[in-house]
């Protein structure tokens, strides 16, 4: 009878550990430093890591599908594929194979949402309703960028690119009509949109096109979520609406 009291001991104690073990298993979240606003918002002191953004909340809700928590570990950008790659995290979302030199060495899960490029104009101004309509237009673009739609413009020297190194210049040129039109991502442009209302009045998102590029999270070689958990889980928060519901809240909702 001791020997039974001491087995059922020792089982309860065995599942209370592994349940434990499971509890702690928080989902380690690797966040690059260089991602800015509104994809990422970071405390001003670096010890206070990541404080808000579409990826705070994506991580979380993720995180939450799983069952566990999120823990998110900022690093520089040049380290993300090392960090990863060594297991030092789970995953890195707001990503792309193309974006990674060790793509192939890591998982990849389905698709969390679009990175859409799109056109930004004045409202006043001559509407540009396909690609060809940018001859002879001069184009704001982000220093450093490639935009494989329009490199032939450029090329041929039928358009201008004008590189700005950040979007509130982009759109400060657009005002003084140093720029036609801008390129710029519509989650980066409603996040300025909404803290320059006054100026934003002026602009329209066109309805052109540039690129669309899938971004998914990349799945370190030992996390301890497989990259089936975590499309599970994404597949989940794309039927319960939650994905749909976030994602609204970064969009572009003009006047």
């Amino acid at each position: 009878m001791f020997r039974a009291h001491k087995r059922v001991l020792a089982m309860v104690l065995a599942l209370g550990g592994a349940l434990s073990a499971q509890a702690a298993a928080v989902l380690r979240i690797g966040v690059a430093d260089s991602d800015g606003p509104p994809i990422v918002e970071l405390a001003s002191d670096p010890q206070h890591g990541l404080v808000g953004g579409l990826y705070k909340e994506l991580g979380t809700a993720l995180a939450e599908e799983l069952g566990t928590a999120p823990q998110f570990i900022v690093v520089s950008r040049k380290r993300v594929e090392q960090n990863i790659e060594s297991n030092k995290v789970d995953i890195h979302c707001n990503a792309n194979p193309l974006w990674y030199g060790n793509a192939s060495r890591l998982g990849w899960t389905q698709e969390l949402y679009p990175q859409v490029e799109r056109l930004i104009a004045l409202k006043s101004a001559t509407p540009v309703r396909r690609v060809e309509d940018l001859s002879g237009k001069r184009i704001g673009t982000t220093r450093g960028y490639h935009y494989p739609a329009v490199e032939a413009l450029w090329a041929s020297g039928q358009a201008t690119r004008v590189d700005e190194a950040r979007i509130d210049l982009l759109m400060k040129s657009l005002q003084k009509k140093l720029i036609d039109v801008a390129i710029h991502s519509e989650l980066e442009f409603a996040y300025w949109a909404r803290s320059y209302p006054f100026e934003a009045r002026k602009l329209e998102m066109l309805p052109v096109v540039i690129s669309t590029m899938p971004t998914m999270c990349a799945v370190a070689p030992a996390s301890r979520y497989s990259v089936a958990e975590l499309n599970q889980a994404i597949a989940r928060l794309h039927k319960n609406g939650k994905l749909k519901t976030i994602l609204k809240a970064y969009q572009w909702q003009p006047d």
